[in-house]
């Protein structure tokens, strides 16, 4: 990146060589930065006065001959060079001379350029150990130095892909989010959804070497490589066609094409695929080689729904329709259909899979982009009235995080049929209202909770989203315009409470999928369900569902009920 901020140095005499006896520390000033001198038997040395942690004075810390702590968190630094012995990160070390017995000490303001020069690979530390403090000030620091976001991301992305056990993962897919909300924001505020970002990279790659990506090989058929679950002939596929130079666009088709051939890890692989090509849309075609070899190696490692027993009977359905003519009909802006709501509602009340009704709709008016339409609008109203007693419930498996993906799916399944229309997407589309039907599980086991409704005393949103106000953030939210409601609902997201990543990476997928498709559908209600998801009490229960569930099957030998 160009820049004109070139490197400064300020110099001054900060005191005679008897003003420092040995094992001393003195801070002082130069030019504007404060610095502590330290006299030992190597000689005087100049660091920063402020511990790179969190600023605290290194003039009030311990000194035992060349290491310095600061005592409040007990990091270690050796005095000679500022590399940190204990803790995260060096504390800057300035040049110290020695003229007519008086001790001069020059301080380097660096250039942006050389800042991230110096940052990057410590962010890269960072990462590698999952230290979120010295992600997060790095990133501020890289900000500062006028590293863009898609720079910062596109760095965590490279170094985090190749890394995932399975390939990549809710990391890549947030990542893709996260750095569109840090692309709308200026200066500063584009550090909380970046390091939310990079946060979740450093979680699930820590201590995991790269994967080895295959030499590119023109010879193997991509497809029919995912087809065979042949990982490593698909990512040698992958190689040869980035190698090769071909069209980003003929790239993305073959993705698209291999993920509507099954439906894979409850809609996953669609998802997984929009948020790989969206994140290349906006860091740079530069990173697929470190992406797209890994998202092939997710899709063939998936798990394919559609062989199992639940799926067989809307497999069928699908099997015999026209994915011909869905994919040629006349859409809703040409017929003039309006019917969203009820085919949501019609959808959403089904007790087996809806596929000839999806059919019927997309034939006689809805076209795909209808017929998804109305699956956003029942996927919304899905999380609008789920029970909220079931998230409590520790012999139930299957809440909220199941249901939001009806929605995901929705919105990576319009995504697919805008840049890539054809037989393929319209059979994703099917998918999709296969998931808007299975979302409903629990809802049929146990009967629909009472419908979330705002209520009279609206408040500060922020508030009753903190206090898990469910009423009162809806009201909120019924008397903002859109575009505020989508701006708190997304502000809510990024400062989610969630204890886990995973629970995190679903609110961000959800936030972002409800902000893209209100404004699709011209409706609140996709924000409105997201703002009951993230403002509504949750059970965190991944520890105690999973001893349920373990003990189950091992008493019993029985897998869950679906």
């Amino acid at each position: 990146m160009d820049n004109t901020n070139a490197a400064n140095t300020t110099t001054e005499i900060v005191g005679s060589v008897d003003d420092f006896a040995e094992g001393t520390m003195k801070m002082t000033s130069v030019g504007t930065r404060r610095i502590v001198v330290i006299r030992t038997a190597s000689g005087i040395h100049a660091l920063d006065n402020a511990c790179p942690h969190q600023g605290y004075g290194m003039a009030t810390g311990a000194l035992d001959g060349e290491l310095l702590t600061c005592q409040w968190h007990n990091w270690k630094f050796d005095v000679r060079d500022g590399s940190c012995v204990r803790g995260e990160e060096d504390i800057p070390c300035h040049a110290v001379s020695i003229e007519d017995d008086q001790v001069v000490v020059s301080v380097t303001e660096p250039s942006n350029e050389e800042q991230r020069a110096t940052l990057w690979p410590s962010l890269r530390t960072g990462m590698e150990r999952n230290y979120v403090g010295q992600v997060a000030r790095d990133t501020a620091r890289l900000l500062h130095a006028e590293a863009s976001p898609a720079e910062i991301m596109g760095d965590a992305i490279a170094y985090g892909a190749p890394r995932n056990e399975w390939g990549v993962g809710h990391e890549m897919a947030q990542a893709a989010d996260l750095l569109a909300w840090a692309e709308l924001r200026t200066g500063d505020e584009a550090a909380l959804p970046l390091v939310h970002g990079l946060a979740g990279i450093s979680e699930v790659s820590r201590d995991r070497p790269a994967r080895p990506v295959p030499a590119p090989d023109a010879t193997t058929d991509f497809g029919q490589a995912i087809e065979a679950e042949d990982v490593e002939g698909a990512m040698a596929a992958t190689m040869a066609a980035i190698d090769d130079g071909r069209d980003p666009a003929a790239i993305r088709h073959d993705f698209i094409d291999a993920v509507s051939q099954h439906h894979l890890g409850y809609g996953h692989g669609i998802i997984y695929t929009q948020k790989a090509f969206e994140l290349l849309d906006r860091v740079g075609w530069h990173l697929a080689p470190d992406l797209l070899p890994h998202l092939a190696a997710s899709i063939g490692w998936a798990t394919r729904e559609d062989v199992l027993p639940y799926m067989r009977k809307a497999m069928r359905s699908i099997a015999g329709a026209d994915l011909g003519a869905m994919a040629e009909a006349d859409d809703r802006t040409v017929t003039g259909w309006n019917e969203t709501s009820a085919l949501a509602d019609r959808l959403g009340a089904s007790t087996d899979a809806p596929i000839e009704a999806a059919v019927d709709a997309v034939l006689h008016g809805a076209g795909v982009e209808g017929l998804l339409d109305a699956i956003t609008l029942g996927a919304s109203r899905r999380l609008l009235r789920h029970d909220l007693e079931i998230e409590f419930n520790h012999e139930e498996d299957f809440g909220w995080l199941d249901i939001t993906h009806a929605l995901t799916m929705s919105r990576a399944a319009r995504w697919a049929w805008e840049v890539d229309p054809g037989p393929q997407s319209a059979r994703i589309a099917l998918f999709a209202a296969w998931l808007l039907f299975d979302s409903g599980r629990a809802e049929r086991r146990h009967g629909a909770g009472p419908a979330a409704a705002a209520t009279n005393s609206p408040t500060d949103f922020a508030t009753a989203v903190r206090m898990k106000d469910v009423g009162a953030a809806l009201a909120w939210m019924h008397e903002a315009d859109r575009a505020d409601a989508v701006d708190a609902m997304i502000t809510a997201a990024l400062d989610d409470q969630a204890g886990s990543f995973i629970v995190s990476a679903h609110v961000i997928k959800l936030a972002q999928a409800a902000a893209e498709e209100a404004n699709t559908i011209d409706s609140l209600e996709p924000v409105l369900a997201t703002t009951r998801f993230i403002a509504a009490p949750r059970l965190e229960r991944f520890v105690s569902a999973n001893v349920a569930s373990s003990l189950d099957f091992v008493r019993t030998g029985n897998p869950p009920k679906r």
